[in-house]
């Protein structure tokens, strides 16, 4: 039961990273730069870092979920 416990707190942290390209992030990102992140390199570097972390978010929750799945099904059979 432990180590569902574990990889549920991982899924839940992956999906707090695949959601930084959220609509209510992206807004929170422009509001950062007054002209918007489009003319800035910092604002260019946030976004490109975002997204990259929101990647590897989505590819992380799919691991823990296809681990957490496989560990059920050999525990119930």
């Amino acid at each position: 039961m432990e180590k569902n416990k574990q990889l549920l707190y991982c899924i839940l942290g992956s999906l707090m990273l695949a959601l930084l390209n959220s609509r209510i992030f992206e807004f929170s990102r422009l509001g950062i730069f007054s002209g918007g992140y489009g003319g800035n390199a910092f604002g260019e570097i946030i976004v490109l870092s975002s997204n990259v972390l929101s990647l590897a978010g989505y590819i992380l929750l799919a691991v823990f979920s296809i681990i957490l799945i496989l560990k059920n099904i050999r525990l119930r059979g």
